[in-house]
C-alpha cells in the first residue's frame, strides 16, 4: 500500500515537472524569436537583438502568382532577394558573396550545384514581375537637385508603380498585413496609414504611395516609409514605422527624402539631409541607425563635409590654424585670398582648403555674424 502510494506521488511530481518543462520551453522560443512565431509586444524591446532574421521574403513565391500589391512598394533590395529566394528554394549556388551570406542563413536552404534553374509556371511568372518591378525602381530616381550640393536630393521619374494598398509580411511571423494609404477625404485633410484594423492619422502632403522598406536584412522587420512633400526643401521629411504583430509604431521621423534604398544599406544605416544656415545654405547628410529598441538614433560625426566644396574669396582679413584646438598654429588669410568650404563639425568649426591645397580650420563668431561681410561666394538662399 505504501509502494502505491509512493508511485501516485512520484507520478504527480513527474507530471508537474513536464507540464512545467513544457511552459519553459515555449519562453525560451520565444527569447530566441523562432521564426514563424509572433513575439509578444510587451517583449520586442527585450528580445530584439536576439531574434533571428525572417525565413522567407515572399513565402509562398513558388506556387502562388505574385501581384502588384505585393511586391510594387518594395524596395530594390528586397525585391533582388525575393527573386533569388525563388531560385535558392531549389538550391541554386549563388557566385555573389552578399546572396551566399544571406541564403545560407536560412534554415531551409540547401545548396545544390546540379540544379539547372528549372522553374515551375508560377516561379516563372514572378521572376518576370519581379524583374519589371526593379527595373521600375531602378528609373524611378533619388538625384541632386542642385549642382552646387549634392545632398539636397529630390526625385526623378515616374512613380506610379508604387502601391497605395500593400498585402506584406511586415514582421516576419509568416502572416501577411493590409497596409493602406488613405488619401484625405477633403483639401484641408489628412492621409492616414491603417495595417489591419489599426489606423494612424498622418500629415497633409505626403507623396501618396507607400514605401515597404527593410532597414535591416539581418532582423525579421520590414518597415513603412512615408515621405513628406513640400515647396521648401528644408520642410521634407520621411517617418518610418514598424509593425510587431500587435502594435504600430513611428521609429524615427527623419529630414529630408530617405525611404529610397540609396539611403539605407540595410543593415540599420539610413543617411537624410538636413539644412544648415550657420555658416552658408548648405545640406548635412545626417547618419542614424537603429538601436536596440528598433528606433533609428542619430549618430555624431567627427565631420560633415560640403559636396562639391564652395569656392569662396576673402572679403576680410580671417584668422585659421591648421588644427582644430591648437591656437599656436593660427595665421591669417587676407582679402583676396581664395579658399573652398570643405565642410563642418556642427560645433562651429569650419574646414577650408586654401589656394596651394592646406587643409585649415575657421572657427566661428557670435551667431549674429553675417559671413558674406567676410566672404564672397556663398551660397545664400530660402
Amino acid at each position: 500500500m505504501n509502494f502505491l502510494k509512493f508511485r501516485l506521488l512520484y507520478g504527480i511530481i513527474m507530471l508537474s515537472l513536464i507540464f512545467s518543462g513544457c511552459t519553459y520551453a515555449k519562453k525560451e522560443k520565444v527569447a530566441e524569436g523562432v521564426v514563424g512565431k509572433q513575439v509578444a509586444t510587451n517583449e520586442i524591446n527585450n528580445v530584439h537583438s536576439t531574434i533571428t532574421s525572417r525565413e522567407y521574403i515572399l513565402k509562398d513565391s513558388s506556387n502562388s502568382v505574385l501581384t502588384p500589391e505585393n511586391i510594387g512598394s518594395l524596395d530594390n533590395r528586397i525585391m533582388e532577394f525575393a527573386r533569388n529566394e525563388i531560385f535558392a528554394r531549389h538550391g541554386y549556388v549563388f557566385k555573389r558573396k552578399d546572396l551566399q551570406d544571406y541564403f545560407a542563413a536560412k534554415p531551409w536552404y540547401q545548396p545544390d550545384a546540379t540544379y539547372k534553374e528549372h522553374l515551375n509556371p508560377a516561379e516563372k511568372q514572378n521572376v518576370a514581375l519581379l524583374h519589371d518591378y526593379e527595373a521600375k525602381y531602378a528609373d524611378y530616381k533619388l538625384e541632386p537637385a542642385h549642382t552646387d550640393d549634392v545632398h539636397l536630393r529630390s526625385y526623378i521619374g515616374d512613380s506610379s508603380f508604387k502601391q497605395k494598398k500593400m498585402i506584406v509580411d511586415l514582421n516576419g511571423d509568416g502572416r501577411e498585413e493590409e497596409i493602406k494609404l488613405i488619401p484625405p477625404e477633403t483639401e484641408l485633410g489628412a492621409f492616414k496609414l491603417k495595417v489591419k484594423d489599426i489606423t494612424m492619422e498622418l500629415g497633409s502632403e505626403l507623396l501618396p504611395y507607400l514605401d515597404i522598406v527593410d532597414l535591416n536584412i539581418d532582423d525579421p522587420y520590414f518597415e513603412i516609409a512615408l515621405q513628406m512633400d513640400s515647396q521648401m526643401d528644408f520642410l521634407r521629411s520621411t517617418s518610418f514605422y514598424v509593425y510587431d504583430g500587435e502594435t504600430l509604431k513611428r521609429i524615427g521621423e527623419l529630414p529630408g527624402f530617405s525611404a529610397h534604398s540609396l539611403m539605407f544599406d540595410g543593415h540599420g544605416r539610413v543617411v537624410s539631409a538636413k539644412e544648415s544656415k550657420d555658416f552658408q545654405t548648405w545640406f548635412r547628410d545626417l547618419v542614424f541607425r537603429l538601436n536596440i529598441d528598433h528606433s533609428l538614433q542619430e549618430e555624431h560625426q567627427d565631420f560633415y563635409p560640403m559636396d562639391p566644396p564652395t569656392l569662396l574669396s576673402i572679403k576680410k582679413e580671417i584668422t585659421v590654424q591648421f588644427h582644430i584646438d591648437d591656437t599656436d598654429e593660427a595665421f591669417s588669410l587676407e582679402p583676396g585670398d581664395k579658399v573652398k568650404f570643405m565642410g563642418d563639425d556642427k560645433l562651429g568649426h569650419i574646414k577650408f582648403q586654401t589656394s596651394t591645397g592646406k587643409e585649415v580650420w575657421y572657427t566661428m563668431g557670435d551667431e549674429d555674424v553675417d559671413y558674406s561681410d567676410f566672404f564672397d561666394g556663398l551660397i545664400l538662399y530660402d
